[in-house]
């Protein structure tokens, strides 16, 4: 081989190297320019670009306008819920086949929920997300699952310790063995094959006609939007089935809805928290720190005398700046319109507050 057959050849081969390279550090973002482009075509796109399954009761007709380049599917999935007053989050959906899973992902996109199937997580506390806003990605999080058990006994452990919604029929619960410790998106689907059935990964995208009035002032801003995981039930149960209760699905009491001990919670927000990047660790583990200190000093009193101690820490210098942080990084995410809808909706329940109090409705 000639000299310059020779650098003709390894020019090719670093061209080539190059080529693939930079397809691969792109696989999975997502690149729009979409004005009042309808939600189904945006949604459609996000799915392609990113490697990602939607499912969405929202009318696929509802405009959207976005511009983002080469951001995670998760933070443009993120961006369209903002635009489209919605919640989503990340559902691992296990049947013993695949139209099962088919037929309850219908039901969800006409919102008529299948009461034959149990969901596990998706209704406790908050998730840890970004100081910057930035949504965390819940496929990354590590699972230390439990001893053998149930399948069912195990989809709670996996939901209680992530914090990622897990639904499944509720008659479906053979004996099963738990999968190695590791990542959320390979761990779940070994569980459900190990139990003899199928799983799909999907993000659920929820919309409601009252979202404006649902949501408070002090509303969060940023993360993974999954109203239930914010402690509010926005929108009201479980996204996918019935709620899981105390005893799991697999028998024995079940009264009572199911609580996380402190242990618990804080188990799953150290493996949110990881997910973050080095830089904003410490700030997050500040963040969770603060929040449990006080929900400890009011764990045990009585419902009122709780209620009124909220308030005053929420409505405190310190927690009223975190609060107005996090709305800005939220409303950054609105387009001028929104901004301006939004509000003419807060002076108009301002105003319809001053007027029930005038007439003696004491503003209820």
């Amino acid at each position: 081989m000639t000299k310059d057959r020779f650098l003709l050849t390894l020019l090719a081969a670093l061209l080539l190297g190059w080529g693939i390279w930079h397809v691969y550090s792109g696989w999975g973002l997502v690149s729009l320019d979409l004005t009042n482009a309808p939600l189904g075509k945006v949604l459609t796109s996000i799915e392609r670009q990113g490697g990602i399954d939607i499912a969405s009761n929202l009318d696929p007709a509802t405009p959207v306008t976005i511009k983002v380049k080469r951001v995670p599917a998760v933070a443009a999935l993120d961006l369209v819920s903002a635009r489209t007053d919605s919640r989503w989050r990340l559902a691992y959906l296990g049947a013993p086949n695949d139209a099962a899973i088919q037929q309850v992902i219908d039901g969800f996109t006409t919102s008529k929920n299948d009461e034959t199937w149990t969901s596990f997580g998706g209704g406790g506390f908050s998730i840890i997300e970004s100081p910057v806003g930035t949504a965390l990605d819940l496929r990354r999080i590590v699972w230390q699952p439990s001893e053998d058990a149930t399948l069912q006994a195990l989809l709670g452990d996996a939901a209680q310790k992530t914090g990622v919604s897990i639904a499944a029929p509720t008659d479906w619960n053979p004996a099963t063995t738990a999968p190695k410790a590791g990542e959320l998106r390979r761990a779940a689907p070994a569980l459900f094959s190990k139990a003899g059935g199928t799983v799909r990964e999907v993000f659920l995208l929820r919309g409601s006609p009252d979202a404006n009035a649902s949501r408070g002032e002090g509303e969060r801003a940023g993360g993974d939007r999954g109203g239930d995981e914010r402690g509010g039930g926005w929108g009201g149960g479980p996204w996918i089935g019935k709620a899981e209760r105390r005893g799991g699905a697999g028998g024995g009491d079940r009264g009572g809805w199911m609580r996380a001990s402190p242990e618990e919670i804080a188990g799953r927000v150290e493996a949110q928290i990881a997910l973050l990047p080095k830089e904003e660790q410490e700030k997050a583990r500040e963040d969770f720190a603060l929040m449990r200190k006080f929900w400890d000093t009011v764990r045990d009193l009585p419902e009122e005398e709780r209620r009124t101690k909220a308030r005053e820490f929420f409505t405190s210098p310190e927690m009223s700046e975190r609060m107005d942080d996090r709305r800005l990084v939220g409303e950054s995410r609105w387009t001028p319109e929104k901004r301006i809808e939004r509000s003419k909706n807060y002076f108009a329940r301002k105003e319809a507050a001053k007027a029930s109090q005038s007439t003696g409705g004491g503003g209820q």
